[in-house]
């Protein structure tokens, strides 16, 4: 069987290369369109490329004491370990079909270490494990996470399979229904959880009455109150998904951001969609010649709130990071506080769940910024109020995210 035909295969080869730095979606993504697999077979790699990253330290740590040395290992065969270990432990699979599945994945590959990997996995069992390591979580993010919100049962949920959620534009409603696809409508006004169907066979997609967005990353945009005619810049906007819901609503739109590559995106996204906004690429740690009343900072962050959909940030985030992120995040909301009018609204948003990215950023600004004042949050999603924002419980579905509102008074 050739790789591409078979979905263990597949899942490996992606697997590799999300090790060597790639990003576990786009890679799939472009793995599966270039084969012709059965929705079926492409929802078992789908799996077990999402699965395997996201319980990868649990795998990890059961594997330890059967390999003396992993690391010596093709990066291949330790990937394989690495699936199979999921396939076995984490899934109602049969054990047995999918050991042998395994064998002959690596055999193709490696046939002097098939033997290693047949005995390797059918001694692997479930090995107890510290908290932090049975969710998957870096140690110093789930000591920051139990301290300053308790309750570990929503971090569990980071280990669920990411649902479809849709944001709908005019049309997008009747064309779901008018296809078949099962929907419901999500917690945030305009957007729904689709059950069953992938965005590639979406009729409403396609056509450009739809986009996929999280309910958390619209509600940012939604925050703005941006008014039909409304000028609106969105500083760091990437590829422009809460671009493209402000100017649906007939806001004149901005988006700014330093990626041009990102921005290209956003305007195929755009043009799909059959919207209008005028993008800038700039350097954002620089001050901007533009001002609007209303202003969207939707920050680079960790991404931990999405840890669901992008397992592999999982092990490569580290505390340095964080120290850097915030120092950044910093020097770009003194260029969007510069760009806000006075008695304007600056949106200040990031997908991401620690006190540095979000709370402590906000509250430096505050004190610095006596021109600024934080606005009130009422939201349709589950929050969890801290200081002068909010930030979403990361359950559900839905991606963990920091908000503040904030009033220009002078």
């Amino acid at each position: 069987m050739h790789a591409l035909d078979d979905p263990r295969a597949l899942a490996l080869g992606v697997l590799v290369k999300v090790g060597r730095g790639r990003f576990a979606a786009p890679t799939l993504d472009l793995a599966l369109s270039r084969t012709e697999l059965d929705p079926q077979a492409a929802g078992l790699a789908t799996d077990l490329v999402y699965g395997t990253l996201r319980r990868l330290r649990w795998i990890d740590w059961s594997l330890e004491p059967l390999l003396e040395h992993p690391g010596r290992l093709p990066e291949a065969v330790r990937w394989a370990l690495r699936a199979g270990g999921y396939e076995k432990l984490f899934t109602p699979r049969p054990a047995h079909a999918s050991v042998n599945a395994w064998v002959e994945v690596v055999g193709r590959r490696h046939p002097r270490l098939r033997g290693l990997v047949n005995a390797v996995l059918r001694r692997l069992e479930t090995r107890p494990a510290p908290e932090a390591v049975r969710l998957g979580l870096p140690d110093f993010l789930y000591e920051e996470w139990r301290t300053r919100f308790g309750d570990p049962e929503w971090m569990e949920e980071l280990n669920e399979p990411a649902p479809l959620w849709l944001t709908l534009f005019p049309g997008g409603e009747a064309a779901l229904a008018e296809q078949g696809v099962p929907f419901e409508p999500g917690p945030v006004p305009g957007n729904v959880r689709v059950q069953g169907f992938s965005v590639r066979r979406i009729v409403a997609f396609r056509k450009g009455l739809a986009q996929p967005q999280n309910p958390a990353s619209l509600l940012a945009a939604q925050l703005l109150e941006a008014r039909a005619g409304e000028r609106v810049l969105d500083l760091a906007g990437g590829s422009a998904l809460k671009a493209a819901w402000l100017a649906a609503r007939g806001a004149r739109v901005t988006s700014v951001d330093a990626d041009a590559r990102r921005q290209e995106a956003g305007r195929r996204n755009l043009a799909r969609l059959g919207l209008q906004v005028t993008f800038r690429t700039h350097d954002l740690t620089r001050p901007l010649d533009l001002t609007a009343p209303k202003v969207l900072l939707d920050a680079p962050c960790l991404g931990t709130g999405t840890l669901r959909g992008h397992p592999e940030l999982r092990f490569r985030l580290e505390p340095e990071a964080l120290a850097r992120m915030a120092r950044l995040q910093a020097q770009l909301l003194e260029t969007a506080a510069r760009a806000t009018e006075p008695g304007g609204l600056l949106v200040y948003a990031v997908c991401s769940l620690t006190e540095a990215e979000g709370e402590g950023q906000v509250a430096r600004f505050l004190a610095e910024h006596p021109e600024f004042e934080p606005l009130e949050i009422d939201s349709p999603v589950p929050l969890l109020a801290r200081g002068h924002g909010v930030y979403v419980r990361p359950e559900n579905g839905l991606d963990g995210f920091y908000y503040a509102r904030l009033r220009r008074t002078g």
